[in-house]
């Protein structure tokens, strides 16, 4: 029962990828935040837990692993790719699904806590470049918080359209999604907070250019929130991409390294820095 000032947290333990059904076994939640709470019954399919409004951590912990509903007891390898803690904001009488994505090997993503995930991701960490400033007479940094900080990060679709496009001589594989989910781990920071809500819900896209015989290139990856107010540039286009044997880049999961970032927030500033990280298109 959800009483007044408070929500619902919603975590499943249960989601369906590529046909088959898995479930989470043997985890525990920590949650801090205005209430600190550990969840350790996870014999259900789903656990909702009331906590009163407001912005909260929740950590998996336990010796976890992840199950076939079909086949229980023998454990399926997997991978974690959601920051571990992670931050979420409850409203009042807001119901708040949790979204912890795991990579099953060849059965494409089970995302245990919100359903189906049969899309991609772009995972990793951000180390943001330390403060300069703000000099006298200048206004307050914006993105203070974050300053000289490692902040960990997933972007994620459920599902995505591909297009392979010849032009001129060059290929290329274009890529729509669906509407993406932005989440930061660590520490709550507020500017974090708003810059995940400001990219929640709206599409990416980006092209794959094959650039030779044996390798191909990513573009430079441009995010903008609906309101125009925050901007995200990803550069992972010095990432040298495999392709097939037709010339077109391969939309398979690949590693980079200090790629460069940037958010920007209208009028106020902007927070540089690198990534590290896995880009899983599809």
């Amino acid at each position: 029962m959800v009483r007044d000032g408070e929500g619902l947290l919603e975590l499943p333990l249960v989601s369906t990828s590529a046909g088959r059904s898995y479930k989470l076994v043997g985890s525990t939640f920590a949650i801090t935040g205005p209430q600190n709470v550990t969840l350790t019954d996870m014999s259900a399919d789903s656990v909702s837990q009331p906590l009163m409004a407001g912005t909260y951590s929740i950590q998996l912990n336990g010796d976890w692993h992840v199950e076939r509903t079909d086949a229980p007891g023998v454990t399926v390898p997997v991978t974690l790719v959601s920051p571990n803690p992670m931050t979420f904001t409850l409203g009042e009488g807001e119901a708040r699904p949790v979204r912890f994505l795991f990579k099953v090997p060849e059965d494409g993503t089970a995302n245990v806590g919100i359903g189906v995930d049969t899309g991609g991701w772009i995972s990793g960490t951000i180390q943001f470049e330390p403060a300069v400033g703000p000099f006298p007479g200048e206004p307050p940094d914006f993105f203070a918080e974050v300053r000289g900080k490692a902040v960990p990060f997933l972007i994620s679709f459920e599902s995505a359209t591909v297009t392979r496009v010849s032009q001129s001589g060059y290929k290329r594989v274009e890529v729509l999604t669906s509407p993406i989910t932005v989440q930061f781990g660590g520490e709550p920071a507020a500017v974090l907070r708003q810059v995940s809500s400001a990219f929640q819900g709206i599409p990416l896209y980006f092209s794959m250019e094959g650039g030779g015989p044996s390798s191909g290139r990513m573009n430079v990856l441009f995010l903008q929130s609906q309101s125009g107010s925050f901007t995200w540039e990803l550069d992972v286009s010095r990432t040298l991409l495999n392709v097939d044997p037709e010339g077109y880049p391969l939309v398979t999961p690949f590693s980079f390294e200090q790629a460069d970032t940037m958010i920007v927030r209208q009028y106020m500033g902007n927070a540089s820095g690198v990534m590290n990280g896995t880009f899983a298109p599809r």
